[in-house]
């Protein structure tokens, strides 16, 4: 019995490891669309509640320990974004209308950041940090993860 309590703690914490990846991947993709539209009008830049979307996507009761969302911005300060992206020309391709997902319903609109003369919300700058922060965790996420399997497999070796 108590080995199949180990089993199901093995189990539960590579879940655990491979949503927060997941979730770090598509942050990444949401930073990146931030710094491709940073020259495009009326854009509103957007980010995701991290803690928000991995509590969740684990079935966890309430967020993750935080004060702030994932880029200090008090989660107060942000909107949830439900509208898909704008056309201003036809021969745009339309993007697609988020998905009923977790990391969807936590995808949100930054407020407080001052809009150019264009409408234009990006801060490129916070951006570019944003992004180098993000890689820097997934990165880090990444290598933890490897390292967990890396001793399995070694203590999988060392007891048969």
């Amino acid at each position: 019995m108590e080995g199949f309590i180990l089993l199901d703690k093995i189990k539960n914490s590579m879940q655990f490891s491979g949503q927060a990846l997941e979730m770090r991947a598509k942050r990444q993709n949401v930073v990146a669309s931030n710094i491709a539209n940073v020259d495009t009008p009326g854009y509103k830049a957007v980010d995701v509640d991290f803690s928000a979307a991995l509590s969740e996507a684990t079935g966890a009761k309430k967020p993750f320990a935080s004060s702030a969302s994932e880029n200090n911005v008090p989660r107060l300060a942000m909107t949830v974004s439900s509208e898909g992206m704008v056309k201003t020309h036809d021969r745009h391709i339309q993007g697609r209308v988020p998905d009923n997902t977790e990391f969807a319903r936590n995808t949100k609109y930054r407020r407080g950041d001052t809009a150019s003369l264009d409408g234009n919300s990006v801060n490129i700058e916070r951006e570019r940090a944003l992004f180098a922060e993000n890689s820097v965790k997934f990165e880090a996420s990444l290598r933890s993860l490897d390292g967990r399997i890396r001793t399995l497999k070694s203590a999988m070796k060392t007891s048969f």
